[in-house]
């Protein structure tokens, strides 16, 4: 491994950025893209509780010591150790409104990304490698792109791992910005051990290489250390990212159930019917290129390299909420092994202008598919280009519904709806999105109820009178409410259904879907309407594709998700006219939408619709297995 040498003074930082470079224009539609990325509605979970917190410490000048959130964990501490993101989070609710959630979100993606392209530029790397990695990193990142407190740990990873790059290259020390950085890490997010490791990192490499222990560096990560100790909860604070290390466990049951814990390798296998998962496919190509080219300039890497590639490739390797952390960490030495093994085998043909020109444009085409929502919808992805909360995503309506009509009964809910409830419901919660506040024991009862018949012996255990929940994912909740005479439902809407039970709020009737469409202005349209517009609907697939690089694309899902609700409540009638709402305000074709109109008109009996919503899910979906078997099943 080579010895560390002073950096040459980047004479090519200047000679980028000059107007005739061909690269510098990539690289500008990079950021563009970036923006259109991060300006997107907020659709966390998490944002709820949040700024319930935030809330919280300031009316009461203090963190949180036992949860007041849900009556079912009252005992428990609540360790917060989100408490500035949720103080600044408030903050700005309460001065501009959810915009400057989103907007606030976007400053920190664009701050982290210049620091990790301030990283690249000191590589040394090709002209052409930095707007190729750059892209790459948006398109493998973008997935948690969110409105979460990890973005800040994404930044203060990105500005120790700047410093000590800094410092080790001898360009310029500014370790002593390292204490302040874990200062403000510890009262962020939970992730602030991450600090150590990097600075582990470069104090055992400069040992490596330098035959001697850093003073200065050891001086300045001792002290970092300590000033994680200056947090609200002193050394249960400082060793709380042990206890966040135990839901990452295989035999963890947080792990097992919750998506963002999922391996790589589960994620990519799950039953996600038309996701590309190309953030999945860049990890393991970059993950592989990676070690090959690191196998290739061994004798030119630096040890702390190693040690970073291998510990942040095992914490993606273990969910895949880690792969930014990952990417962050890999993207920089990549290029430094692209810089190192270009001196062998040069890619003449990838560094010339024309290559600039054709990266250019399919970067431009990705930004047009990204402003026009045609990149979320072609993977139906719930997210939109915007700004502000999404009410199609969170239970933004059913909270106001229960404020507006006094419902402030016992509430039992599902994980997802629990922390905007959290902030918006007139009750404590059931459970939401805390996962250091349960213990495994309630959050095993709670997946238990998801079985058949597992609902009702909470139902009585709790005295709940009210239940809220995200119907996609909680469909089993409303099959075994609707088959009991004890619960009614009462509200629907995009994302939410609530049900109330039979002696609660009686001045609230059951819910009557007709009564809902009309309220919506949803017609009720007769067999010869629904066929007519059918047969008028263009079906090709390349055109909806083209249309996506220039229209704004809808998909209504919130219209296709009461459709597939009033499917399953046996409600065929209701269930066509939500569908055929859903696809006249749908820009695109797409199989699954006509696949379901097919099931509501052979259930009601209306054969010949069946087929021909058959046929145009064949024509836009030909290997779609379940409408050949329909087909099959219907002699149609």
């Amino acid at each position: 491994m080579a010895e560390p040498t002073p950096a040459p003074s980047l004479p090519n930082d200047t000679r980028f950025f000059r107007l005739n470079n061909p690269w510098l224009y990539p690289l500008l539609a990079c950021f563009v893209v970036l923006i259109l990325f991060s300006l997107r509605k907020i659709t966390s979970y998490d944002l709820g509780f949040h700024l319930k917190t935030g809330q919280w410490i300031l009316q009461h000048f203090a963190y949180p010591q036992k949860d007041t959130y849900t009556y079912t964990q009252t005992d428990r501490d609540y360790l917060d150790s989100n408490g500035l993101f949720q103080i600044l989070l408030f903050f700005l609710f309460k001065s501009f409104g959810y915009s400057a959630l989103t907007l606030l979100n976007t400053c920190l993606i664009g701050l982290v990304f210049w620091l990790l392209l301030s990283r690249l530029k000191m590589t040394q790397t090709p002209s052409w490698v930095l707007p190729t990695l750059f892209l790459t990193a948006i398109l493998t990142m973008e997935r948690r792109f969110l409105v979460r407190p990890e973005i800040f740990s994404w930044l203060y990873l990105s500005g120790t791992l700047w410093i000590l790059e800094n410092r080790f290259r001898r360009m310029r020390n500014l370790l002593f910005l390292l204490p302040l950085i874990q200062f403000f890490w510890v009262n962020t997010e939970g992730l602030f051990m991450l600090g150590w490791a990097v600075m582990a990192a470069y104090w055992i490499s400069g040992r490596v290489h330098e035959k001697r222990f850093d003073p200065l560096l050891s001086r300045y990560f001792l002290l970092s250390v300590a000033a994680d100790l200056l947090n609200p909860y002193g050394i249960r604070g400082f060793l709380f990212p042990f206890r966040l290390l135990t839901r990452l466990q295989g035999s963890n049951l947080f792990k097992q159930v919750i998506g963002e814990f999922r391996t790589p390798w589960q994620s990519l296998t799950a039953n996600h019917a038309f996701d590309s998962e190309i953030h999945l496919y860049l990890f393991f190509v970059l993950s592989l290129l990676t070690v090959f080219l690191i196998a290739m300039t061994f004798g030119q890497r630096k040890f702390h390299e190693f040690l970073l590639f291998a510990v942040f490739l095992t914490l993606a390797c273990v969910a895949i909420r880690n792969i930014p952390l990952f990417i962050l960490i890999a993207i920089p030495i990549l290029s430094a092994c692209l810089a190192d093994w270009k001196t062998i085998h040069g890619p003449v043909w990838l560094s010339g202008p024309k290559f600039a020109v054709f990266l250019f444009l399919l970067v431009c085409l990705l930004g047009t598919r990204v402003a026009t929502n045609a990149y979320y919808i072609t993977d139906r992805r719930n997210e939109r280009i915007g700004w502000g909360v999404d009410d199609q995503t969170l239970p933004v309506k059913a909270a106001q519904y229960l404020v507006q009509n006094h419902l402030d009964g016992k509430m039992l809910n599902d994980l997802n709806t629990g922390g905007w409830l959290d902030w918006q419901a007139p009750q404590p919660t059931f459970i939401d999105g805390r996962l250091e506040v349960p213990d495994d024991s309630f959050y095993r009862q709670t997946m238990e109820t998801f079985k058949p018949g597992g609902l009702i012996p909470l139902l009585a255990i709790t005295q709940a009178e009210l239940v809220v929940m995200e119907y996609n994912t909680a469909m089993s909740w409303a099959d075994q409410l609707n088959r009991t005479n004890n619960w009614r439902l009462i509200y629907l809407d995009e994302c939410t259904a609530i049900y109330a039970r039979e002696d609660y709020a009686p001045q609230i009737p059951i819910l009557s879907l007709t009564g809902l469409l009309r309220s919506r202005q949803i017609a009720d349209q007769d067999d010869a309407t629904v066929e007519a517009q059918l047969r008028g609907l263009p079906l090709s697939r390349f055109g909806s594709w083209v249309n996506g690089f220039y229209q704004a694309q809808t998909y209504q899902m919130g219209d296709f998700s009461m459709g597939l609700f009033a499917l399953r409540i046996k409600n065929y009638q209701a269930a066509r006219d939500l569908f055929m709402e859903g696809l006249r305000g749908t820009t695109g074709v797409y199989g699954e939408v006509f696949f379901n109109l097919a099931v509501a008109n052979l259930r009601l009996q209306n054969f010949s619709l069946g087929k021909l919503c058959l046929d145009d899910t064949l024509t836009v979906d030909p290997q779609n297995s379940s409408a050949l078997q329909m087909k099959k099943s219907f002699n149609l």
